[in-house]
């Protein structure tokens, strides 16, 4: 069943803060990108929150004035509904703050007639009027922050972001823009109108972090102190290498592991079987597959075919799209280092993809990655372990390249089991899985060995 994960798990990072304060300062537009439940939404809540600004402005932060908007407040996706939704929080964001009264009474009365227009042009006429006044007459700098924007800029009336943008010019040093979306805003919307404002941005992209190491730990210790359970270190490690730091994935893995520990003291034995088992479940459980493809449905066709390069351990995966995933911190390209996939849940997930985007045709091997089920030469075979499962989706993603067992190792039992998984415990792995795809396991024709290398599936 899937969950909604908690508000809490969405700590803002400091240095992402630090960066649109940074643009703040300087009235700078900026765009804040990241993919699904990363976190944008609370870190422009964060912007609003007193000791933050205090934080980062100092003595200046009464001399700013922020405004959130949620776009997914919107009573419908129209220019009335995007007019009216941000005169609204205009209101109340100035009501209760030092201002002139005047401004608050000219927007009332804007808003008022906006809402009840007499006719169509009344709508955008108001909100003009409502708009200057914040613009001429507030002390304060003016900060918009359209969180969710991503549906408006791709379904109402260009002139609407015509409007913001003129509305920007006249007012430069007084008010600016902070927006956030799951792509940049080019990639919304390509249109003339919506152009005008797009180019504010064009200088000024922040693309939102994963949570830090330290930030993972607080996270996963408080989840624990709720749940009453206790996380070993291990179990730390774990929840950071399966969700790489992003919030709902490590909120998920928090839940699942917690359900499968035991006594608050463990020896690391107990920690191997509950990992291993953690390890299954994460890689059936709907909560991960569902977040995971949220992450998928938010990049662009490039970006797909980056990641599945990576995945693959395509001895060249830097091709278009590349650059993106990693300024996304989807992809860790560290100098001298293989690229590597952000988190073991979303290095499967794109497994699967691979094995779902093999080209038909006369093939021998075919893999359902939804359900798992694997068919050769036509006929299903047994249902696979997890273990052999993620042996076959390894070497069905490298197809006809040989994987050492290096690869086998940190790919089927996890990185931190290299010095743990023997000779013998892989051998063992891949007999199994002949036992199931071979039609003679004893003189195997798809999954062979490679003497002192390691391990090649062919389909010949």
């Amino acid at each position: 069943m899937l969950t909604k994960p908690r508000e809490w798990i969405y700590l803002p990072r400091h240095a992402d803060l630090a960066r649109i304060f940074e643009a703040v300062r300087d009235m700078d537009p900026l765009s804040v990108v990241g993919v699904s439940n990363l976190g944008k939404s609370a870190t422009l809540r964060a912007l609003c929150d007193n000791q933050v600004q205090a934080q980062h402005l100092g003595s200046d932060a009464n001399n700013y004035l922020f405004v959130y908007i949620d776009f997914n407040q919107m009573l419908e996706m129209s220019e009335h509904a995007f007019y009216e939704l941000v005169l609204r929080a205009s209101i109340d964001a100035i009501r209760g703050q030092k201002v002139n009264g005047e401004v608050l009474r000219q927007l009332e009365a804007a808003y008022t007639s906006l809402i009840a227009p007499s006719n169509a042009f009344e709508v955008p006429l108001r909100f003009a009027q409502g708009m200057a006044a914040i613009g001429d007459q507030l002390k304060q700098k003016v900060i918009f922050l359209f969180d969710e924007v991503d549906g408006p800029v791709a379904g109402i009336d260009g002139r609407v972001f015509l409007n913001l943008r003129a509305l920007r010019d006249r007012h430069q040093d007084g008010l600016t823009y902070v927006t956030a979306t799951n792509r940049r805003l080019e990639q919304v919307r390509q249109d003339p109108d919506v152009a005008e404002f797009v180019e504010l941005f064009e200088r000024q992209v922040l693309y939102l972090s994963m949570l830090e190491e330290d930030q993972v730990r607080q996270l996963a210790t408080r989840y624990a102190r709720e749940e009453g359970l206790t996380f070993s270190n291990d179990d730390i490690t774990f929840i950071r290498l399966w969700s790489g730091g992003h919030p709902a994935l490590l909120e998920i893995t928090c839940r699942i592991l917690g359900v499968l520990t035991g006594r608050p003291q463990r020896d690391p034995s107990q920690d191997f079987i509950i990992h291993r088992r953690a390890t299954e479940v994460m890689a059936q459980d709907l909560n991960v597959l569902g977040e995971c493809r949220k992450i998928w449905n938010d990049l662009t066709e490039p970006e797909h075919g980056a990641l599945l390069a990576v995945a693959a351990g395509s001895e060249n995966p830097r091709g278009p799209g590349f650059d993106s995933i990693v300024a996304k911190h989807l992809v860790v390209a560290a100098a001298g280092a293989e690229p590597k996939i952000f988190s073991r849940s979303f290095e499967e997930f794109a497994g699967r993809q691979n094995a779902a985007r093999r080209p038909g045709g006369m093939q021998v091997f075919r893999v359902d990655p939804e359900s798992g089920e694997v068919w050769v030469n036509g006929q299903k075979i047994p249902e696979l372990t997890n273990l052999e499962y993620r042996l076959l989706l390894l070497l069905y993603g490298r197809m006809g390249k040989i994987v050492s067992k290096y690869d086998v190792v940190e790919a089927v039992w996890g990185e931190g089991y290299i010095d743990d998984v023997d000779d013998a415990r892989i051998e063992k792995l891949v007999s199994r899985l002949r036992q199931k795809i071979e039609p003679d396991p004893e003189n195997p024709k798809y999954l062979r060995t490679v003497r002192g290398r390691g391990y090649k599936l062919a389909e010949s």
